[in-house]
């Protein structure tokens, strides 16, 4: 720990309204965000980055202190908003939708956190990733290998409005018997069984930009324990309930939009250090050639899908 005092990670998602169609977040948006947080830095916030999928835009903020932090958002969303209504290109809701996680904790001495952003599945998305991040041996060896991470953890599971705990792996049938129906349950929340918290999902869950927060190396899951689960497309289901399931594909953030009507959808994954509660980088997780396989099979059935029309076969 690098101080006495617990740093706060926020990750706030919101679709504002993107140009041409919903295809990507308009670029002075994304300029208006960046300058405004920068004001803030050195007082209400440590520091902060703003990034994008589609038409999904995400802050990703370090601070000290809780009070203010959602008065500072508002402010930005409107502003974002206000500029999208000149362009005429804003959504049209009635005031910003938004949804956020935080995670809170005593800054290690190496401190790495990961960022996941996607656009248009549901909440519910990183129901089976972070159960294979977090429960699985065979996706992350060091619960097998490392005692660091042998005694396991545990994933708050909310449904319809309530909250339980499964305590993995002596609870992993259960916690898999209550999210298999993702439609009716989501993993919210994930800690060490001392209490340190691990990783957080963006609430509430009817946005359409699912972001996900995971602090990685040391006692926890490390950065290719947590990629791998992505390296296989799994369905995803969509906000929009006339649209099929589809794979979701990990892409770099050059890639991080989509042109073929109805999928598939797409996740990006930024990596950062942080240092006295400063954030160095990101990197590009998913640039990777590696995935490039995942993302050939994940456009294929794709296609496969999107070539029933009419008829849904995956809803």
């Amino acid at each position: 720990m690098s101080g006495s005092e617990a740093l706060s990670c926020t990750v706030i998602t919101a679709r504002l309204g993107g140009f041409a169609g919903s295809h990507r977040v308009h670029p002075g948006m994304l300029e208006i965000a960046s300058r405004l947080l920068k004001k803030e830095e050195g007082g209400l916030i440590i520091d902060s980055f703003v990034l994008r999928c589609g038409d999904a835009m995400a802050f990703l903020l370090t601070h000290r202190t809780v009070e203010g932090i959602q008065d500072l958002n508002c402010r930005i969303l409107d502003e974002c908003r206000e500029y999208l209504r000149k362009k005429k290109i804003a959504l049209p809701l009635s005031n910003p939708q938004f949804s956020s996680c935080s995670i809170s904790f005593p800054e290690r001495e190496k401190e790495d956190i990961i960022v996941f952003l996607s656009d248009l599945p549901t909440m519910d998305l990183y129901n089976l990733h972070l159960y294979r991040i977090f429960g699985d041996p065979f996706s992350t060896t060091r619960l097998v290998t490392d005692e660091n991470l042998r005694d396991g953890f545990e994933l708050s599971v909310e449904t319809r409005g309530v909250v339980s705990i499964f305590s993995l792996p002596e609870d992993a049938y259960r916690l898999l018997s209550s999210i298999r129906r993702s439609d009716e349950s989501r993993v919210v929340f994930v800690s060490r069984r001392d209490g340190e918290a691990a990783a957080a999902v963006s609430m509430p869950q009817d946005v359409g930009a699912p972001a996900l927060l995971i602090r990685a190396g040391g006692i926890f899951p490390t950065l290719g324990e947590i990629a791998e689960p992505f390296s296989v497309p799994y369905m995803v289901r969509s906000i929009y309930g006339e649209r099929p399931m589809m794979p979701i594909i990990p892409v770099s953030l050059c890639d991080a939009q989509g042109s073929r009507s109805g999928g598939p959808p797409r996740i990006i994954c930024l990596g950062f250090s942080i240092a006295n509660g400063r954030l160095i980088g990101p990197a590009d997780i998913f640039d990777d050639p590696a995935l490039d396989p995942v993302r050939r099979a994940g456009s294929e059935m794709s296609g496969y899908a999107r070539a029933h029309g009419p008829f849904d076969p995956f809803l």
